[in-house]
Formats: structure tokens, C-alpha cells, sequence
């Protein structure tokens, strides 16, 4: 995954179409059981992608099972990997210890096309080549961030609940915002339908956490009740107890 996200952003880099070419989503789903599942979605516009392969570039998704998936009404090529995890706990440790590593952001030595000076302007070369001594320079802190400032997953009773922070996230590709190339989301899933929440759009019982803005901190909130089935099975012993009375009294008589 970290190389298929490093190849969009050397892509980025080359075609410096930076409105929001690369898309990432991160998926979280909770079962009724206390198990679950994460999964990672990265992503580049459709009509970008198919521009640079018809320059000649590699495609970042070669070999991979892709999707096409609209996201603020673009459409990309997206790749998803998922793992699936035994426990909420679990599931809380491995976000909390998610980090948004500036090595994933770096443009790799090798990529950047030189360029040749004319009377005072610059313009591309003919001949583009490649400087394969060129050092790379990352774009974030040096040290990965966690990216999330704190996570709790819990299962209280019938009650389930997702509570994150994520952690305010600076940097620049090629001079520009992060936020303005990267484009995050977050989808979770919840066992049941979305009672309360924070911060996302509820459909059922998924909740979107569009992160436009990654240079700040974001709370993302969802919660739902499962109903017991109790207080079903109660009423159904009762009514069966109830007419097994009728047919013993009307024997009766």
C-alpha cells in the first residue's frame, strides 16, 4: 500500500494536477460480536490516471483488483486492502498506532524532470532527464505522526460507540497544502443504525467523516443501540403460555 501511495505522488508530482488527484479512505466496521474490520482505500481521478498512462507512465495499480468509486463528485480508481480483527481492543490499538509517515509523501530521488532556461524563462526540455543522484525531500515531519490523537472503540450493554480525534497533519507537495492534494475520508460501519453522532453524514448505519481540511484536528463521533431480544422472546412465551391455557380450560368444560 505504502508503494502504490508513493507512485501517485511522484504521478502527482510529474503532471502537477493537484487538485485533489489523490483520495484516501479509511474503513472501520463493527460487528455485533465484538470482532471487525479495517480498511485502507487510496486512490487517483480516472481522468488523470488515464492520462499518464497514455504518457507513458507506470500505472500504480498494476496487478491490483481496482474499483471505481465516485467521491465528491469525482470519479478515481481506487485499491482496497482489509484486515479483519478478533477484537474491538484490537481494533482500537491498531488505529491508535496508525501514522501518517512523511515517508508515504515523499517524491522519490529520480522523478523530477530537470529543466532548461531560455532568454530568462523556463520551459521543459525535449529531452527530459532524470537525475539520479537527486535527493529526495520529505514534505511532512521527519517523525511519523500518529494520526489519530486518541481512539476509543467500546461495546457497553446494547450500546456501541466510535470516538476519535485525529491529529492535526502540515506539510506541502510542490508548494501546495496537503489538504488540497489529498483528499480523506473516513467510513465507518456500526452494528446497528446510527442513533447519535458527530461531525459525518449518517446513512443507516454507515457514517462518512470527510476530512477536508487535515491541517486540523477532527472529532469523529458515532454511536448506536442494538435492540435485545429479550423482551421478544418474553412476549412470544407469553402469548404461546396464554392460548396453551385457553385450550387446556376450554377442555375442561
Amino acid at each position: 500500500m505504502k508503494r502504490i501511495i508513493a507512485l501517485l505522488f511522484v504521478a502527482v508530482s510529474l503532471t502537477l494536477c493537484l487538485s485533489g488527484c489523490v483520495y484516501e479512505e479509511l474503513g472501520v466496521k463493527l460487528n455485533k460480536d465484538g470482532t471487525g474490520s479495517i480498511s485502507t482505500t487510496v486512490g487517483m481521478k480516472k481522468d488523470v490516471l488515464k492520462q499518464l498512462i497514455e504518457m507513458g507512465s507506470s500505472d500504480p495499480f498494476a496487478g491490483k483488483e481496482t474499483t471505481e468509486t465516485e467521491y465528491d463528485g469525482e470519479k478515481y480508481i481506487t485499491f482496497t486492502e482489509t484486515k479483519e480483527y478478533e477484537s474491538f481492543e484490537e481494533m482500537e490499538k491498531v488505529l491508535s498506532e496508525l501514522t501518517f509517515d512523511s515517508n508515504d509523501y515523499t517524491i522519490p530521488a529520480g522523478t523530477q524532470p530537470e529543466y532548461e532556461e531560455t532568454n530568462d524563462t523556463a520551459e521543459p526540455s525535449d529531452n527530459v532527464r532524470i537525475d539520479s543522484e537527486a535527493v529526495s525531500q520529505p514534505v511532512i515531519s521527519e517523525k511519523p505522526k500518529p494520526f489519530f490523537k486518541s481512539v476509543k472503540i467500546k461495546k457497553d450493554g446494547s450500546k456501541y460507540l466510535f470516538d476519535a480525534v485525529t491529529n492535526a497533519v502540515d506539510g506541502e507537495i510542490e508548494g501546495f497544502d496537503m489538504s488540497d492534494v489529498l483528499k480523506v475520508n473516513i467510513a465507518v460501519v456500526m452494528p446497528a443504525k446510527i442513533s447519535a453522532y458527530k461531525n459525518g453524514k449518517v446513512d443507516g448505519k454507515k457514517i462518512s467523516f470527510d476530512l477536508l481540511d487535515i491541517s486540523k484536528e477532527t472529532e469523529l463521533y458515532a454511536e448506536c443501540k442494538v435492540s435485545s431480544p429479550v423482551p421478544a422472546i418474553i412476549g412470544i412465551v407469553l402469548a404461546v403460555g396464554a392460548v396453551v391455557a385457553f385450550i387446556i380450560l376450554k377442555k375442561r368444560r
